[in-house]
Order: structure tokens, then sequence, then C-alpha cells
């Protein structure tokens, strides 16, 4: 960053004097237009020259497809468990494995038996969102996918079902590391709306669609023979070379996009010397070196956290089980500790290392990042909450097979695809707190709707409303949130933005999951599974509906999404 010239230079002639004040003013204007924040108080940018309206179609198709093709291979791997075991001779529980895999590394979740119930690690997302905005996005995305299709054609031609299960792994964790990447590509290079809206909608268009082709998919190649399996991951490797494709042809150069935000100028305004533990500010955000150690912190803590509460509500003596309390407590250390380590890295410049994480994060904006990844969490809270007991539902209560429930809860992933077309309309022109409210109103509907619901009542009647209404929580809330806090956070914080979005979804789904069955396994023994179960969905439906006390603390004064930064 230029120096600026002292206010009290001594001038020998009046004339360099004036020339000199006009060089300090203009040092100063090129400055603070550089680092003030835009109209909307978010951080100035500079967007590809290139971006013709073609050019954003093709860019938000691209995010759309990657998102696709991760929510089509967890899908269709599901439905041809039974045909793996067959190929391979093992139980169907021996070759979960095989899907479990793939789920841990990318999303950091396992399936646990035929229902939704999930045992969940911490997957690296913020490692690989800071590396991306680091090194570049488009770089790590690319990476990503390549590691990803390779794996995926591994995997379909591979005899051996340990050596599947460890390319299944390697799949998942190729896409793990290209989802923070793509969430900074969209946050960066769409700048205006409604095309910022859209892409962010985009984006979140290809989970529930790739879930419906996936389930579909799987279900016809289960029907082939013993081989069919095979075909899966050949297809996922195909509809992987295509985002590789266009993502090479229209993901902008890293270079091309502003890639850090300088910080505003204080002080200076009379010509002061800017301080110099400013310049290191700016310059250590310049730095390209990864905070192994805070990395190696949080991986840790966070992965001890999920095994911990998910421990908690399979085994038989819940919390009084031995290893669960210190192993929990060890990881609310860990996590303090990473919180006091990035804080004095993020202090102490002289250390050279950026932070993971810069903690400011959480309480700029007046707490408004923090009080999206709030929303983000009670509303996911009750959509996996939702999905897990309905699962409960049909084939505890009811004796549905897997395939029965999947048929039954279809018009949620359905009605997800309508509610994200829906959001690019309806995000340029209706208010966010509005829209973010009605999500979470609707998913606590479609939870209470199945708590009041009788087991000898039609499945017309409340069931399938509450299946229609179940994806408004989240198809509004990660777009929409997606938006706004993309808004609220710098350039060179995007991937991490993303990746911080994903975390706290993750760990709203092993939090609900652990707390639902409990609380439905607690009830059961004294009052019965049905008595059970409905206490749980009214626990989930409190989740969602607890959103709104958060939306209106932090977000009644706010208008549309893109304005989340006014009048801060």
């Amino acid at each position: 960053m230029r120096s600026v010239v002292r206010a009290d230079e001594q001038r020998p002639q009046e004339t360099k004097k004036e020339t000199n004040q006009e060089e300090i003013d203009g040092t100063l204007k090129t400055e603070l237009d550089r680092s003030t924040p835009t109209p909307n108080n978010a951080p100035a940018f500079r967007t590809p020259s290139t971006m013709t309206r073609t050019h954003k179609i093709m860019l938000a198709a691209t995010m759309s497809v990657t998102q696709f093709m991760m929510a089509l291979s967890v899908g269709s791997s599901l439905l041809i468990i039974p045909v793996m075991a067959d190929y391979f001779n093992v139980s169907i529980l021996a070759v979960q494995w095989v899907a479990s895999a793939y789920q841990l590394a990318y999303e950091g979740e396992i399936e646990v038996g035929n229902k939704a119930e999930k045992i969940e690690l911490f997957s690296g997302l913020l490692v690989a969102g800071r590396l991306a905005d680091l090194y570049g996005r488009k770089r790590l995305f690319l990476f990503g996918l390549i590691v990803g299709v390779i794996a995926n054609i591994i995997s379909g031609v591979i005899p051996n079902r340990i050596g599947l299960t460890i390319f299944r792994a390697i799949a998942g964790l190729g896409l793990s590391i290209s989802a923070p990447a793509g969430f900074g590509i969209v946050g960066t290079n769409f700048r205006e709306e409604p095309s910022r809206t859209m892409a962010f909608a985009a984006l979140g268009l290809g989970t529930p669609v790739g879930a419906v082709v996936g389930e579909i998919i799987g279900g016809l190649i289960a029907g082939i023979g013993k081989k069919g399996w095979q075909y899966v991951y050949f297809l996922i490797a195909g509809f992987g070379i295509i985002p590789i494709i266009s993502g090479v042809i229209y993901i902008p150069r890293d270079d091309e996009v502003s890639s850090y935000v300088n910080p505003p100028i204080e002080n200076n305004i009379q010509g002061e010397e800017v301080p110099d533990q400013q310049e290191s500010a700016v310059s250590i955000r310049n730095i390209k070196r990864v905070d192994w150690i805070g990395a190696g912190i949080i991986t840790v803590g966070l992965s001890l956290l999920m095994f911990s509460i998910t421990q908690a509500g399979l085994t038989e003596k819940k919390w009084r089980t031995p290893y669960i309390p210190p192993i929990f407590s060890l990881s609310i250390i860990m996590i303090i500790l990473f919180g006091f380590w990035e804080r004095h890295i993020e202090i102490r410049s002289e250390i050279g290392i950026p932070p993971i994480v810069r903690l400011s994060i959480f309480t700029r904006h007046k707490w408004r990042v923090t009080a999206i990844l709030g929303i983000a969490f009670f509303d996911w809270m009750g959509i996996c909450g939702w999905v897990y007991l309905t699962s409960v539902y049909y084939q505890d209560l009811l004796g549905y097979s897997p395939l029965k429930n999947a048929l039954y809860i279809l018009p949620a992933p359905v009605t997800g695809i309508i509610c994200c077309y829906l959001v690019t309309l309806l995000a340029p022109r209706v208010s966010a707190p509005i829209l973010l409210a009605l999500g979470g109103i609707a998913t606590g509907l479609a939870n209470c709707l199945f708590a009041i619901q009788s087991p000898d009542t039609l499945y017309w009647k409340n069931e399938f409303f509450g299946a229609i209404l179940q994806p408004f929580g989240g198809d509004l809330t990660i777009p929409i949130g997606s938006v706004m806090i993309s808004n609220l956070c710098d350039d060179d914080e995007q991937s991490i933005a993303g990746a911080l979005f994903q975390v706290s979804l993750q760990i709203a789904g092993t939090v609900d999951l652990c707390l639902s069955s409990l609380i439905q396994t607690q009830v059961e023994s004294i009052h019965g599974l049905l008595q059970g179960l409905r206490v749980a969905l009214w626990f989930n439906s409190a989740c969602c509906w607890f959103v709104l006390v958060i939306i209106f603390l932090a977000f009644r004064k706010v208008g549309l999404a893109k304005d989340v930064a006014k009048g801060i």
C-alpha cells in the first residue's frame, strides 16, 4: 500500500506545497476508493470485464452441474447397495461403507443402516475454503473435480470392495475441495442483481435435481443385474467432465478478479502517516501461507465434537457412556483453543501466517454473519429431523421398505426444484427477512403435520402436504443466506464464508439427529413409538420457528438480500 506523505513536512515553496498536497489528496482518494465500501456498504470489487450475459448463464450452469453431480452420487449409491451386496457376496451392512465413505469425505457423515441416522465427522471444508481463497478458486475447483472424476472411473472398474471404498472416499474428498471454491467463484464473479441471486439459486438447484435423478437412476440400474452398480459411477464421472470443460472455458482466471480488499484507511485524512500495524494487516492478508496448526486443531476438535454427540445418541447408555463425556470435553477445549490461536496470529502479524478464519467475521456488521449462520443452523435442524423422523415413521411404525419410504417423501425434492426457481423470481423483489421467515414457518409446519398425523389417516391429508412444505426452510435459506453472507464478507473471504455456511449445516444435522433420536427413544420407552415421534417432531418445529426470533433481532430493518449491509 502506498505510504502517505506527512502533513507537517516542511515545503520550501508554496507552489510545491500545493502540488504535494494535491498528490496527498489524490493518493488518499485512490486508497479510499479502493477500501471504502460501496453504496450498499459491501466491499469494493473489480469485476471481470468479459462477463457477458451468456458467460454468466454458462458459469451459473457450471456451478449447478457440480452440485447436481454431488447429489446424484449420494442418491443413486444408496439404492444400489443391495445389488452391490449381491455382487460382492457380503451383507448389506458390510457394503454400506462403500456409500458411506463418499459421504464421510464430502459431507462428513456416515449412513447407519437403511434409515437417515448418521454419524457425522468434520470433512475439512474450512481448510479447503482457505486454500481456495489463497491459491485460486478456479484452480482448486477444477482440481477437486478432476480428482472426483478419476476416482469415479476407477470405482467403476475396481473389483475389490476395500479398494472401492477407498476410491469412493477419494471421490468425496475431491468434491469437498470443489464445494467452497464454487461458492467463492459465484460470490466474486456475480456482483449485480438479479444475476447474483440467480447464480446462488442455481448453485442450490443442482442438489434437489440430482437427488431426484439419482433415486430414479439408482432404482433403474438396480434392476439391470449384478454389475449394474458399475454404470452408476461411470455416469457420475461423465457428468463430472461437463463442469470441468465448461469451467476451463467460463470460469474467469483468478487474476481477473480482485483477490483482496484493502482495509479502510483511518485517521489519515489530515495527511498523517499510515500506522505500521495497519500496513502489517494489509501485508499479512496477502501472504499465501496456510495456518496448518489452526487447521489441525479445528479439524480434530470438530471431528471429536461430531463423534461424541452422535455416539451419545446411538449408544445404549447415552451420555453415561464412559468415553463420551471426556471426548466431548476435549472437543470443546480444542475449539476454544482454535479461537485463541486464530486471534493470536491475526493480531501478531510478525508471525507471518494469516488465520484460517478471521474471528472478526462473526462480529462485523452487527453480528449479521453470525445471525445468518444461526438461521441456517436452526432451519437445517428442522429439515434433517424431518427426514430422520419420517423414515422412522414409515419404516419402523408402518413397516414400509426403504424404497417405499423414498417414494412417499419424493414430493420434497420435487418441490425443492420449484422452490429454487421461485427464489430467482422473489429474491430481487421480496424482502429477505420475509422469505427467510416463510422458509422457517414452512419447514416447521412440515414437522407439525406429521406430529398430528395418525397412522390410519390417508397419505393425502397430512403427509403429502408435509413433504411439500419441508424443503422451503433449506431452499429459501441457503440461496438467500448465501447472497447475504457473501455481501457481508470481503473478497478474500468468499470461499471460507461458503465453508462456514456448509459447516454450520453439518453441525446442525449432527446435533438435531442426536437430539431427535434421543427425544424419540426416551419418550418411546415410556409412552410408545408414536408418542416419541410426535414429541421429537414438535421439537423440530420449535427449532424452525426459533428462526423468527433471530430474524427479528438481526434483520428487521433489512430489505432485499442484496441490501443486507446497508445502514450499518
